[in-house]
């Protein structure tokens, strides 16, 4: 099957149930996201065996957020800030790193993945506290040029699933951050 066919495919089931859909892409991306890092970290010797609890936390919020997170979220963007005249990506941008991200994202992952992998409060707290700007740094390293390039060139109704793809990198690179014994540090 060529790739024009599976787009068309992708776009019929999308304009049907956009919200299954989104979730079901998302979470089939974060889940392939957490292997690949699992895989990583298996060659470097950091783990042995596959982790099927952090996987499901992984997978489990990326359907979440994709589904009712991203897609809701870039739709008020576009509506917002209509166009690509520099000024409105711009502001697009801006709002999802700097009001977004910092407050509900990187929240919302850091506590759904340590509640769910059975991690007590008062120690996801402190994980929070050593990791939370750290991670924001990294998210804006990876996210703003990434942000930029999709609300520049990508036509809206594909945004979502050129995030999709561009998350499939984010996911391992997250899971390899907030998985690893000593995060990223800068």
């Amino acid at each position: 099957m060529g790739a024009e066919k599976v787009l068309r495919l992708y776009e019929h089931a999308l304009s049907r149930a956009p919200t299954a859909i989104t979730g079901v892409v998302a979470g089939s991306l974060g889940f392939l996201g957490d292997a690949v890092a699992q895989e990583v970290e298996h060659h470097r010797a950091v783990s042995s065996a596959f982790d099927a609890q952090r996987s499901f936390a992984f997978t489990l919020y990326a359907i979440g957020w994709g589904a009712f997170g991203l897609r809701p979220w870039l739709n008020f963007l576009n509506r917002r800030f209509p166009g690509r005249a520099p000024s409105e990506i711009c502001k697009k941008v801006a709002a999802q790193q700097f009001l977004w991200n910092p407050t509900v994202y990187l929240p919302s992952f850091y506590a759904f993945n340590g509640l769910l992998r059975g991690q007590d409060v008062d120690s996801l707290i402190v994980k929070i506290r050593q990791e939370y700007v750290s991670c924001l740094v990294y998210i804006w390293k990876v996210w703003i040029p990434l942000s930029f390039s999709i609300f520049a060139f990508v036509p809206v109704r594909h945004q979502v699933a050129a995030n999709f793809l561009a998350n499939l990198l984010w996911n391992t690179l997250l899971s390899l951050f907030y998985n690893s014994a000593d995060s990223v540090s800068e």
